[in-house]
Order: structure tokens, then C-alpha cells, then sequence
């Protein structure tokens, strides 16, 4: 996919049109002409494009660059919807964050190295602005030797996890997982625990260790927090949208955004890195859409070194397709594993994939039959079993929410 054919499917819709438009922090004087004239020359659909920017958590976003730059050509019960949502948005970062920082000084008290990503690392980090970002999850990264640990102290602040883990299969859904979930009564709030940053079956292990050693600290409500380097960053960012099939326009703005702020990005690390990892479709495809879509600076070496094969070009238009649809439609498992198996570097990559992918058991297996630790090798036919069961010729009516983390 191209930038041309981006622009093509963007401009047949004036939401889509505006939505790219102010998806940034920075709209120069001529993008702002552009909105201006699109706003004055199209009939805009505004219960569309509210819909759509909630969707993909742009809301703050399309508030602030709207009344900065054609607030007078907003119909102004429009203007003052997204004003309230705005600074509704802005209050619960500000809950949700002061909730971030308690946790990590606990984990520090009590000894845990944690590394928050996503969510107020993301608005801080690279937006510069808390308010500028949409979330709901808090994601912290820690050790795999921390996770239980890490556990007994969220559980003493009034966290309850989704899934029982019995002590027996502790060591086995650490080494075959790579999130808890975390939520406590009353509280809409989830604490994602990761000591990952995807399922075994996905592939691209990145080695979380490396940021216990190499990372950057900023300030977030007066407390030092660890944040990875750009290049840590960029790896971090691509798995995650690739894991979830890219379903919000929001991440890749995050990833444009983060190459637009970072000048001294190492691209030949970044990349021989994602080489070695197995991942380098992955960070191929979140660097196009970055530049295809949002202009992200991507040196044009590195462009020249990023083969765009047919199958890259397919999956980027069919991302983009989907980001401006009129409706949105979770996924079914069955294009996810489509989606999944075309970012894939080889065939041994995607033999690996599917053969994880059927034989890596979780809490959901294991809720279903009680088996000891004599007969657990069973626990691998049954999944399989059941997987057919439930999905099997089926799979495309069963709809899989993407930002999910639970156990499939």
C-alpha cells in the first residue's frame, strides 16, 4: 500500500479525511487550511465522526486541533460535546495515573523493577500532555521472577485477578503466558500485569529484561518513572499492534508521533534487532502505516531497506480499510490467525505459531477439567479439541475483541 492509495480510501470519506487530518500534535498552517476547506466544502457527518474518533481513542485529539485552528466552522453543540468529553478524558488520566504512580512506588518499596508502557507512559512520554491521550488499562511491565510477588501486592490494595491460578500451575501460566489482569470491585479500572508483551504463540519475544538496564526517566506527578528507549519503544509498540491486528488508529499516531519527537533514532539497531527477533513484517508494517497514513519522518534509507512485499501491502490496506469503516466489527479468530500468519519472517515462524498456538494451555483449559500434574501432558489434546469445538468450521461468526488480553 501506498501513500497515494491511503489517501485515496481516507478522502472518500470527509470523517476519515478529518479524523487523519488532526490525528497529530501538530497541524501546520497548511494542513490547517485543508481542514478548514474540507469543513467548509463536505458534508460532514458529525455522529460519524465522534463515533469514529472515540473509536480510536482520538477524542482529545480531534477537540483540541478542531477549536484550535476552525473552531468557528464546528457546529457549536458539536464543539462543546467534544469540549466535555475532552476534560471527562482529562479527569480520569489524572485518576488513572496517580493510580499508575502509587503502584510503582509500591512495587519499588518492595524491591520489583517496573516499566509502565502504553497508557500515561504513552501520553507523557511521547505526547508531552496527559490530556492528549485516551485510556482505560493501566499496563506495567515487570519481571517474570517478580509476577507473584507483584501479585500478593496488588491483591493487598483490593485487586482481584480474573483467573484463579492454583499454586501448582503458577510456574507453568508464567512460563506459557504473558499477562494478569487485575480489577477490583466497583472499580472500572484493570491493572494489565505483563511480564511480556505477547502470548507464547505470538512469536517476537522481546526481551524484556534489557529495559531493566537501558531506559530513559522522565517525571509523571513528581515522581521519576522508567520509560524504554525510542528504539525499545518503537519494537514495543509495533508487537503490540500487530498482536491486536492494528484495530486502533490512535496506536499509530502514538508511533508517529514517537519518530516525529526522536531525531537520533538508531534504525539500523532498531532493525537488525527486529531481524533477530523474527519480527522484522512487524516493524515493517507499523513503520508504513506511521508513514503512509501520518507522515512519520522514516529516513528514506530505511524505506529503501524495508522490502514492501505484496503480502505487507495487502495487510496495510487492509488495516487502513478497516480503520474507516462505518461500523466496527471485531475480528473473528479466524482472521486474526490470517492476520497474525501473514506478519510472519518465515515458514518455520508460522509452523511455530500455529503449532503454539494449539498447544499452549490456559486458565481456560485448565477451568475445564482438573487433571494432576502426572496426567497435565493431556491438558495439550484437549485444547486442541476444543478449539475445533468451539471454533472449527464456524471461527469466521465468532467474534474476538482485539484489545483483549485474555486467554484464548
Amino acid at each position: 500500500m501506498s501513500a497515494e492509495e491511503s489517501h485515496r480510501i481516507i478522502s472518500s470519506s470527509a470523517e476519515a479525511e478529518l479524523l487523519v487530518h488532526c490525528a497529530r500534535l501538530e497541524v501546520d498552517p497548511a494542513r490547517a487550511e485543508q481542514i478548514q476547506t474540507l469543513l467548509s466544502s463536505r458534508k460532514v457527518d458529525w455522529t460519524k465522526l465522534l463515533s469514529l474518533a472515540q473509536r480510536h481513542a482520538l477524542i482529545p485529539l480531534l477537540y483540541c486541533q478542531l477549536n484550535r485552528v476552525a473552531a468557528e466552522q464546528v457546529p457549536p453543540e458539536r464543539l462543546r460535546e467534544l469540549r466535555v468529553r475532552y476534560h471527562n478524558n482529562s479527569a480520569l488520566n489524572v485518576l488513572l495515573t496517580g493510580e499508575m504512580v502509587s503502584l510503582l512506588e509500591l512495587f519499588d518499596r518492595n524491591q520489583i523493577s517496573a516499566v509502565p508502557y502504553k497508557g500515561p507512559a504513552i501520553g507523557i512520554g511521547i505526547y508531552g500532555d496527559l490530556s492528549l491521550r485516551q485510556f482505560a488499562d493501566l499496563d506495567i511491565l515487570v519481571p517474570e521472577a517478580d509476577v507473584w510477588k507483584a501479585t500478593e501486592l496488588l491483591t493487598e490494595r483490593g485487586y482481584q485477578a480474573h483467573f484463579n491460578i492454583p499454586a501448582r500451575k503458577q510456574s507453568r501460566f508464567v512460563r506459557l503466558g504473558y499477562v494478569r489482569l487485575f480489577q477490583r470491585d466497583d472499580d472500572p479500572t484493570i491493572v494489565e500485569l505483563h511480564w511480556r508483551l505477547a502470548p507464547r504463540f505470538f512469536g517476537a519475544p522481546f526481551d524484556t529484561g534489557r529495559l531493566w538496564q537501558a531506559a530513559r526517566t522522565i517525571q509523571i506527578q513528581g515522581v521519576n518513572v522508567r520509560l524504554p528507549l525510542p528504539e525499545d519503544l518503537i519494537l514495543m509498540l509495533c508487537i503490540h499492534g500487530a498482536k491486536d491486528c492494528w484495530e486502533k488508529l490512535e496506536w499509530v499516531c502514538g508511533l508517529a508521533e514517537l519518530v516525529r519527537s526522536e531525531r537520533q533514532i538508531d534504525w539500523q539497531s532498531l532493525l537488525k534487532r527486529a531481524t533477530d527477533l523474527g519480527c522484522l513484517k512487524i516493524v515493517t508494517l507499523g513503520i508504513l502505516l506511521a508513514r503512509d497514513l501520518l507522515e512519520a519522518p522514516i529516513p528514506a534509507d530505511v524505506i529503501a531497506q524495508l522490502s514492501q512485499s505484496q503480502t505487507l501491502d495487502s495487510l496495510a490496506g487492509q488495516v487502513v480499510e478497516r480503520f474507516f469503516r462505518d461500523q466496527s466489527h471485531s475480528l473473528t479468530l479466524s482472521q486474526r490467525i490470517r492476520f497474525h500468519l501473514q506478519t510472519k519472517d518465515s515458514r518455520r515462524e508460522k509452523l511455530r505459531y500455529c503449532l503454539r498456538l494449539a498447544l499452549t494451555t490456559t486458565p481456560v483449559d485448565w477451568e475445564m477439567m482438573s487433571l494432576p500434574e502426572s496426567a497435565s501432558f493431556l491438558y495439550f489434546p484437549l485444547r486442541v479439541l476444543r478449539l475445533i469445538k468451539k471454533y472449527g468450521w464456524q471461527s469466521d461468526q465468532l467474534s474476538v475483541k482485539g484489545g483483549s488480553a485474555g486467554p484464548v
